[in-house]
């Protein structure tokens, strides 16, 4: 009973936290700084207390406390740690995805605007898992998820579901534009992602110095866009 009443509280809490991460404006708009400036004020301390004392022993008491702000406003804006766990992974998407290319711009033309798109993305997503708060949730929810499985579900909706969504989003865009060629766009999406992110982030997760300086990185994200575009491109890659 304990641990399926977990599961449904972490369930709520994923659905609540990405509700909240979609519908609350960002901090980048002009109106929001005022109203954002609690919940923003909250995130914060509660990331730090994620980090420092893992996301089991962490109590909303204690996020509550490193904020600055009583239970009573705490419990206003997230309902539960589960909530605000996911609304916390979900605000670090948000960032990733003001990196990355979608679908609102410029139509795709050409190969070398995919290829463009691509690079864009690679970079966008790798400077995110591989920031210092990148590595660190990966960190806590690696930890911990043996004892509360639910947590690597939480993280992988409001995560990397997220990121393919919006990598899903500019490969159709490119398959329907006659760029590339893709039975499966998830299947190719996580494809492309574990092509960019396999050699840098396990190293940078183990603090293994080879491959981290920036010329190192680029040449990675590189060649994985230009295997990419090999695959699955109908014309040679620009």
């Amino acid at each position: 009973m304990g641990r399926r009443a977990t599961g449904q509280r972490i369930d709520r809490g994923i659905d609540q936290g990405i509700k909240q991460g979609i519908n609350r404006s960002g901090p980048d708009s002009p109106d929001s700084a005022r109203a954002l400036s609690k919940p923003a004020q909250i995130l914060q301390a509660a990331r730090q207390v994620f980090m420092d004392q893992g996301y089991g022993a962490a109590s909303m008491d204690a996020i509550a406390r490193a904020a600055g702000v009583s239970k009573a406003t705490l419990y206003a804006h997230f309902g539960s740690k589960e909530e605000l766990f996911a609304e916390m992974i979900s605000a670090e998407c948000r960032k990733q995805s003001r990196l990355t290319p979608g679908t609102e711009g410029e139509p795709l033309r050409s190969m070398a605007d995919l290829r463009t798109g691509l690079l864009l993305f690679a970079r966008g997503f790798i400077d995110l898992v591989l920031s210092p708060g990148g590595l660190a949730i990966h960190r806590v929810v690696i930890a911990e998820t043996t004892r509360f499985p639910e947590l690597g579900r939480l993280f992988f909706r409001s995560g990397p579901d997220l990121v393919q969504e919006r990598l899903g989003a500019l490969l159709r865009e490119a398959t329907e534009a006659g760029l590339l060629e893709i039975p499966d766009i998830r299947l190719a999406g996580e494809q492309f992602v574990a092509m960019v992110q396999q050699p840098l982030h396990l190293r940078r997760l183990l603090d293994i110095p080879d491959r981290t300086a920036p010329e190192a990185v680029e040449r990675v994200l590189e060649s994985a866009v230009t295997a990419f575009l090999r695959a699955y491109g109908r014309a040679a890659p620009a």
